[in-house]
């Protein structure tokens, strides 16, 4: 965390912390507070990692953001298309597949949300589909199922502030 000390009317200093960013070519997103980016994080594939929590005894998930960028078949393609491709194709991946909400946000972004079980942990996944220049970034944060509730209000302004550049 970046931190900016100020003076401000009467107060010594007052300590602002500024959250940390992930900047590449084609988006940005700020990380959540405590989050690291996993090493070899590219353009196409990147993921930011939550710390270890202490919601139990032993953590073995770590919860994650992963965002993942892939050509379209074609300039097309829409954001509508693409969202239903993936709710066709995610219960060939995800065991017990079950979509909790969908929804179009803006004429290029989609979001939904949705439960099952995948390497062998319950999970719940709130994913974001951005179309542009034919390509579609995929913004996807993964939680145990059992600590969803938990981590979503730590993650939310993260998965809020992504942006396409």
């Amino acid at each position: 965390m970046n931190q900016v000390s100020a003076q401000v009317g009467g107060i010594d200093s007052v300590k602002v912390e500024v959250p940390a960013e992930l900047i590449r070519k084609t988006y940005k997103m700020e990380l959540p507070k405590g989050w690291r980016v996993q090493d070899g994080c590219k353009d196409e594939l990147c993921s930011l990692l939550s710390p270890a929590d202490t919601l139990s005894y032993f953590d073995r998930f770590t919860e994650n953001i992963n965002i993942t960028v892939n050509k379209l078949p074609s300039a097309s393609y829409t954001v509508d298309k693409y969202a239903s491709y993936s709710i066709s194709y995610l219960p060939k991946v995800v065991k017990g597949f079950k979509l909790i909400s969908k929804k179009k946000l803006k004429s290029n972004v989609y979001l939904i949300e949705y439960t099952g079980e995948k390497s062998n942990f319950n999970q719940t996944w709130k994913q974001y589909y951005y179309v542009k220049n034919s390509k579609v970034f995929i913004v996807t944060f993964a939680s145990e199922a059992k600590n969803y509730d938990y981590y979503l209000p730590i993650v939310e302004a993260s998965l809020k502030s992504f942006r396409l550049l």
